[in-house]
């Protein structure tokens, strides 16, 4: 449909009678762009339309899509994640893929932001190095050599923790067997939050220049306490005790703010 479920038109001549479908994806910057993905477990292909569904081109894929992350800003620039931690790039809107790396952390890559990266088609990933231990570097988009990787912070950071919203850079860095979190505003250096004790913060929002911290203390089970910070997201005071709360399918504190 193209006229808001009015009215809708067969698809299946136009993608194949027999094709499963598993995803289908508009681009955000352009909704003539559709991408529809295909069943793993039949084949491995895209279906390219760049005619808002009027005609489909099957392009074959030498790897499994579980992901897919398209740019802000450039309508044919997208990130795909395959089954085997390998991620890759395309800036053909999926008509043609390049590796950009291996052993990258499910869902811990993200695109540059405008202003704020020195270069528009820079990426933000984490690599996994062993169980216990990862890397925050960035890529160029078409060369992630190893001398054009850029490492913001030095050290190892505890798995699965970069997250990279507006001009916040979040990760968790293993200290004397605990994780600190650390934070970079403005792509500038790492420091320690300053939040009381040593309870690990749920980021709830960065909005309005300020990073809002849900701190669960240690008799809480179902209730958390709100902080909020300073520009840099560096110094925190309670804002709210008591917040209740639940806990989403991935672990990740269910606080909506307003």
């Amino acid at each position: 449909s193209t006229d808001y479920g009015t009215s809708y038109e067969k698809l299946n001549e136009k993608v194949g009678p027999k094709t499963i479908l598993s995803y289908l994806y508009v681009s955000p910057n352009n909704k003539r762009k559709i991408m529809l993905l295909t069943d793993l477990e039949v084949e491995s292909s895209l279906l390219i339309s760049l005619d808002e569904g009027a005609s489909y081109q099957r392009y074959h894929l030498a790897f499994d899509i579980i992901s897919l992350l398209f740019h802000p800003e450039q309508e044919d620039w997208i990130l795909a994640y395959s089954h085997d931690q390998k991620l890759y790039v395309s800036v053909e809107f999926g008509r043609r893929w390049q590796l950009v790396h291996e052993s990258v952390v499910p869902n811990r890559f993200y695109w540059s932001k405008l202003g704020l990266d020195k270069e528009p088609g820079m990426i933000h990933l984490e690599t996994s190095v062993s169980d216990r231990r990862s890397q925050y570097i960035t890529c160029k988009l078409q060369n992630c050599s190893e001398a054009n990787k850029g490492r913001p912070f030095p050290g190892f950071i505890s798995p699965d923790s970069l997250v990279v919203q507006d001009q916040y850079v979040f990760i968790q860095v293993p200290m004397g067997g605990r994780p600190v979190h650390y934070v970079s505003y403005k792509r500038n250096t790492f420091f320690p939050m300053k939040l009381p004790k040593y309870i690990l913060p749920k980021i709830i929002s960065i909005d309005d220049n300020q990073v809002v911290a849900a701190v669960q203390d240690w008799h809480q089970n179902d209730s958390y306490n709100l902080y909020m910070s300073e520009a840099r997201g560096l110094f925190f005071t309670l804002a709210l005790e008591n917040i209740v709360s639940s806990v989403g399918p991935e672990g990740n504190v269910m606080i909506d703010l307003y």
